[in-house]
């Protein structure tokens, strides 16, 4: 049985770990990442802060900077809500 999910919580409750774990998996600093993207090292600490929840424009432009697809982030983010008991 699927379940639903609030997309905004889900965004700011799990993206910010799977942004860094995808990030210190490609040995990438914030600064890197950040400049490879095109945002401000702090736009990238406040994702991975849950300050803010990246776009689906961000998102790819992120994946496409991590050499992972963005459906891949997405399926990790929903992976970690699943295993969640908090969720």
């Amino acid at each position: 049985m699927k379940k639903n999910f609030d997309e905004d919580k889900l965004a700011k409750t799990f993206m910010p770990a799977v942004i860094r774990r995808y990030r210190d998996a490609a040995g990438l600093s914030q600064q890197e990442l950040a400049d490879q993207v095109g945002i401000s090292k702090s736009y990238i600490s406040s994702l991975e802060l849950g300050y803010r929840a990246p776009n689906l424009n961000l998102l790819v432009k992120i994946a496409q900077s991590l050499g992972v697809a963005p459906g891949e982030m997405v399926d990790a983010m929903v992976a970690d809500a699943e295993k969640s008991c908090d969720y």
